[in-house]
């Protein structure tokens, strides 16, 4: 009996050492998953350019893959340089689903994304050299090519067409022309209550000027997402602001999601 108690205790034990490991793997892929967009646009060591769709490799987001597409990454922009690894899409039924990459010496990570449409994620561009894209990896970057300049979305530039606003850090100055000596466009008091809350813009142009990029944009009070209401009585406002703030983050972004 008392041998038999043994080998229960030992199996019990057994058992719950696999359930235990079986959960932390679930949690670090939910966590693997759960890149937040906010902190990738704002803890990143660099400017992103724009945003790059790889439709053959992620073909449509979550979801059964009609087949497996993959791309090399490499340190250097040319497919004769040192290879850091294959990027391509992994997924797990109601776990886990996102771009994957297979370094070199065989380590898997998630490569860092935002998207670009409902659950569409796109590479995190820091640099363009014709039909290469240094994109952002979860440590460092690398080097892609990809044909298709239609699949780069270039910042500010896409955010024409998007559901775009201004994110929240953003100060609430906007000047006549683009440039900090720029005059300062005085904001109404209904307006500088609505900054916080990130209000949607229509974007103008931009301009680089002595190096920096500037964007113009029209802080708008056409009906979007039901915030109509609490911009009764407001007026539109337009001026211009850097597209990026201090810390690198861009000024101005958009809903992928739509409302």
């Amino acid at each position: 009996m008392g041998s038999m108690n043994r080998h229960l205790r030992a199996d019990n034990i057994a058992m719950a050492r696999f359930i235990i490991a079986l959960l932390l793997f679930f949690i670090g892929a939910l966590e693997a998953q759960a890149y937040d967009d906010w902190e990738l646009l704002t803890s990143s060591p660099e400017r992103l350019i724009g945003i790059l769709d790889l439709p053959d490799i992620v073909q449509g987001g979550c979801g059964p893959a009609p087949h497996r597409s993959t791309t090399r990454a490499f340190a250097t922009l040319t497919q004769n340089g040192r290879s850091v690894g294959t990027i391509y899409w992994y997924e797990e039924p109601n776990v886990v689903c996102d771009l994957m990459i297979e370094k070199a010496g065989g380590e898997k990570e998630q490569v860092p994304t935002l998207e670009s449409g409902y659950e569409i994620p796109a590479a995190i561009v820091y640099e363009r050299r014709g039909s290469w894209f240094r994109i952002r990896l979860a440590t460092g970057s690398a080097w892609i090519r990809h044909d298709d300049e239609t699949d780069f979305l270039p910042y500010p530039e896409f955010m024409r067409d998007q559901l775009s606003y201004v994110v929240h850090t953003w100060d609430g100055t906007l000047r006549t022309t683009p440039s900090v000596s720029g005059k300062v466009t005085p904001l109404t008091k209904g307006w500088q209550e609505v900054i916080a809350r990130s209000p949607g813009i229509k974007f103008l142009g931009s301009r680089r000027v002595a190096g920096e990029l500037w964007i113009q944009i029209e802080l708008t009070t056409e009906e979007r997402c039901g915030r109509e209401r609490e911009l009764e009585g407001m007026t539109p406002v337009s001026g211009w602001i850097p597209a990026y703030d201090k810390n690198r983050t861009p000024l101005v972004w958009f809903s992928s999601r739509g409302c």
